[in-house]
């Protein structure tokens, strides 16, 4: 297969130098070529090769094709062919890319403004990159303007876009490991009204069956780290997808990834699927509807979809019977199935606003749902390609106590201290070298309700472990309160650079101190110790008044006999 690539490359690279192949790309206004739907994706050796390649170089090697930076290069620069689109209004760029660390990608589209004839200026989603300083950018001109990780077309007159071209920048890594790019696409939609455009399932589509029920794991983002448990739906739904791929990652590990610091959140689309993306997956943003759910269900894979609504018909967003929470401006949540009951619609989710996984999985109607899809935006994730990524993941580790401090250890990797700053956590968003602790303690996962998959994430994390001067500050007392006894606990070192370190520590509960022997005390000499007392088996009842009385009488006639037979003895004694 890949001398066949190799000879399709060869032709193209000699048609292209004959000019028998596409034309020159310039400031033309036609397309190269057109997609339907509302999808295209640049992906394989042929989509790249038709665009212009500057300081980079096709790999068919990767996948089913990519392009890197030619040898020797610091920067490279891709701008595709011409597409022609059906007329859209909203733009949504997303990308998989490898990315060593500190190389970076920027990812930038422009349009043709049919009404004005013109094109728009190049409209970037920021720089993207394997460490937390990743961000989206500011773009705008007079025909379009960016808002977060959609291009938007202005203007209020019926104003749309029908062409577009994409751009990649490659930058490489301080040490000149270059970014791979596997994968470039766009999605796009049209509120005008009589001019929505319909998604198309990227594939064959198939005859839907009557329902298609996934096995898809559910995840609470509300038990999570507290400082970013309520806003980071999107990265949990992101987990989610992945693990039901196969994966065993946990929501903090996703956010950690697709954090966007200039829009200060979790939710840029563009950057979510660029994390899955990151995992070696082919993963796109896509404007979709009910046919396209349904479509990617029945070919085995959930969908992560946006969403706001209200738990009450009286609430401020479109309403959602047996929503978890109030209600929600801006959610994702993952679809994971579809059926039909006594005549209703229903698709089955796994909403991570409510306070507990299993309370996850929900059953939603299909028109209720899809009512506060609003956005259309939906998260797609198929397979995993067979690529090698530079996302190291999960490196083990080992946890080694620190001399001459209580309950401190050295994390150790590959022979080597990993030294965390006194300000890890503080810096997890902020800037390089900080990041999330987290541990559960082992103990068997509870079964979840359906029977869907659980993983590592299903375990009750605890956040209590600290860093300090270097160390890992772990107090066996407040991780093992839960447990009530010993306990092995599975520590991550979550770095915000895309790197986990996991180890393992055998806990124990500190001894309980003997109480301290009570002294009885010893009579003194002069004084005849008191017999000890016996208690009876049963307190003997209380005497009656009268008995008392009878008593107390047989004691006084006792006493006088007494009394007598003493006086008649002494008397005696006298003769």
């Amino acid at each position: 297969m890949k001398k066949v690539k190799t000879l399709f490359s060869t032709l193209l690279v000699l048609l292209l130098a004959l000019g028998l192949a596409a034309p020159a790309l310039g400031d033309k206004n036609k397309a190269d070529r057109s997609v339907e739907g509302n999808l295209f994706k640049l992906t394989t050796v042929e989509d790249f090769s038709l665009g212009e390649l500057d300081g980079l170089a096709v790999d068919e090697t990767v996948g089913n094709g990519a392009i890197r930076l030619a040898e020797g290069a610091a920067t490279g620069t891709f701008v595709s062919d011409v597409i022609g689109a059906e007329p859209f209004e909203y733009l949504v760029a997303s990308w998989n890319a490898d990315m060593p660390q500190g190389a970076k990608l920027e990812v930038l589209v422009r349009a043709y403004v049919e009404m004005h004839k013109e094109w728009t200026s190049w409209m970037s989603w920021g720089q993207w990159s394997a460490d937390i300083r990743r961000g989206c950018a500011d773009s705008e001109d007079a025909l379009a303007f960016m808002d977060i990780d959609t291009l938007t077309i202005s203007g209020s007159a019926g104003e749309t876009g029908s062409l577009v071209q994409m751009k990649a920048v490659l930058t490489a890594a301080p040490d000149g490991a270059s970014p791979v790019l596997r994968q470039l696409a766009c999605t796009y939609k049209n509120t005008i009204e009589g001019q929505d455009i319909k998604p198309a399932f990227y594939g064959e589509a198939m005859e839907l069956p009557a329902s298609a029920v996934l096995d898809t794991p559910a995840y609470s983002q509300m038990i999570r780290e507290q400082s970013i448990s309520n806003v980071m739906c999107s990265a949990t739904t992101i987990c989610v997808l992945l693990n039901d791929r196969g994966e065993d990652v946990l929501p903090e590990e996703i956010a950690l990834v697709n954090y966007d610091k200039n829009y200060e959140g979790f939710g840029n689309w563009s950057y979510s699927v660029a994390a899955a993306g990151a995992y070696g997956y082919d993963a796109y943003c896509q404007f979709g509807d009910a046919d396209l759910l349904r479509q990617e269900l029945a070919h085995g894979y959930s969908v992560g979809i946006g969403v706001q609504y209200s738990n009450s018909p009286n609430g401020s967003y479109p309403y959602l019977q047996n929503a978890p929470i109030e209600g929600t401006g801006g959610h994702l949540i993952t679809i994971t199935g579809y059926e039909t009951i006594d005549g209703v619609d229903y698709f089955y989710s796994s909403d991570s606003a409510a306070g507990m996984d299993a309370a996850c999985l929900v059953r939603y109607r299909a028109d209720q749902l899809m009512d506060c899809n609003r956005s259309k935006m939906m998260y797609i994730v198929h397979d995993k390609e067979d690529v090698t990524t530079f996302l190291p993941g999960r490196i083990a580790a080992e946890l080694v106590p620190a001399e001459g401090v209580e309950n401190a250890y050295k994390l150790m990797a590959g022979g080597e201290q990993v030294v965390l700053d006194s300000g890890f956590g503080g810096k997890m968003l902020k800037s390089n070298g900080g990041g999330i602790i987290a541990c559960y303690i082992e103990e068997e996962v509870s079964a979840k309700p359906g029977g869907v998959k659980t993983t590592t994430a299903n375990h009750r994390f605890l956040y209590s472990i600290n860093a300090k001067d270097g160390l890992l500050v772990i107090s066996p007392d407040r991780l093992l309160r839960a447990v009530g006894g010993a306990g092995t606990a599975h520590v991550f070192v979550m770095m915000n650079n895309g790197v986990t370190y996991e180890a393992t520590l055998l806990l124990e509960p500190a001894a309980t101190p003997a109480p301290a022997p009570v002294a009885t005390p010893t009579p003194e000499a002069t004084e005849a110790a008191a017999p000890a007392v016996t208690p009876t088996a049963t307190p003997a009842p209380a005497s009656a008044p009268g008995s008392r009385a009878l008593i107390i009488a047989l004691a006084a006639i006792g006493a006088l006999a007494v009394v007598i037979l003493l006086v008649v003895m002494g008397r005696r004694r006298r003769k």
